[in-house]
Parts: structure tokens; C-alpha cells; sequence
């Protein structure tokens, strides 16, 4: 009897391991670390490019965000596509409303390839447009994502609606 309880619960377990499938799965990465970079990042000013920005208020992180760059990070994953755009020709806009984020103004960087949080959000301050996100004053929230194949990050901003 308990060989037979042993493996029905097997196979119950490889079902559900199996059910879920890739797609599902995420890889995990420390959003105290990226949020601690960011917010070390604005507390000074900085050049991004051409363009000076003085030192601006931290950001709080936000799981709706979160939740939006999950998706376009695993989406850009799955259709094998790097944009800004979504494979069903989403903007950052569209995705954080259907997270039912109300905004006041929302930005994105997407990055692919760094192997860590560290590496891409220096990436990011190297890059004129995508550091001009990181400082842009006007944001006082942030989520994060990286893809499921641990290939693609995403970062988006936001303001809500006041």
C-alpha cells in the first residue's frame, strides 16, 4: 500500500513538474540589489550623454511594474525578439494597464545579456537614453523582471496617477 501511495504521488509530482512548462518558470535575481543600484544612481547627479541631471528622490518598487516587465521579458524570450515592442505589438504603456497600473507616465529599458544585476544596470548608466530613464525625476516607482531563459531583463517606471 504504501508503494502504490509512493507512486501515485510520483507521478502526481512529474505531471505537475512537467505541466508547467518553461515558459512558466522564471529565473530568479535579487530586485533589493537592482532597486539599491538604481536608487544609489539618482542620488547623485549624473551625465547621461549629452544631458546633465541633478540628483532626484529613490524609487519605491512596484509589483504591478514587476509584473509587466515579467511578461514583455519572458515574451521577448519566447518569440525570440529584442524591442520594445511585444510579439502581440504591445507597448510598455499597454502592458502596464493591463496590470492595471494607472499612470501618470510610464519608461522602460530592456537589456539582454548581462549575467548579473550589477552588470546590466551599469549597462544601462553607460547608455545615454537608458540612464536618462534611470534619473528621469519624474518616476518615483519601479519593477523589474528577467526573462525565464535568464537572457533578457526589463525595467519599467512609473508614476501613478495622483
Amino acid at each position: 500500500m504504501k508503494n502504490l501511495v509512493f507512486a501515485i504521488l510520483l507521478i502526481m509530482t512529474v505531471t505537475f513538474v512537467s505541466a508547467q512548462g518553461p515558459e512558466e518558470s522564471t529565473v530568479e535575481f535579487d530586485q533589493q540589489e537592482m532597486l539599491e543600484l538604481v536608487n544609489e544612481a539618482r542620488l547623485e547627479k549624473r551625465r547621461c550623454g549629452g544631458t546633465r541631471h541633478d540628483a532626484v528622490e529613490p524609487l519605491e518598487w512596484n509589483e504591478k511594474l514587476a509584473k509587466a516587465a515579467q511578461k514583455h521579458a519572458d515574451d521577448m524570450a519566447t518569440n525570440d525578439f529584442f524591442a520594445h515592442t511585444g510579439s502581440d505589438k504591445s507597448s510598455v504603456v499597454d502592458r502596464v494597464e493591463r496590470e492595471d497600473f494607472l499612470w501618470r507616465t510610464v519608461g522602460e529599458n530592456v537589456a539582454m545579456g548581462p549575467p548579473s544585476v550589477s552588470e546590466v544596470v551599469k549597462g544601462w548608466l553607460d547608455s545615454p537614453g537608458h540612464c536618462s530613464n534611470i534619473m528621469n525625476g519624474e518616476f518615483t516607482e519601479m519593477g523589474a523582471a528577467l526573462s525565464h531563459d535568464g537572457k533578457y531583463w526589463v525595467q519599467v517606471f512609473g508614476a501613478p496617477r495622483e
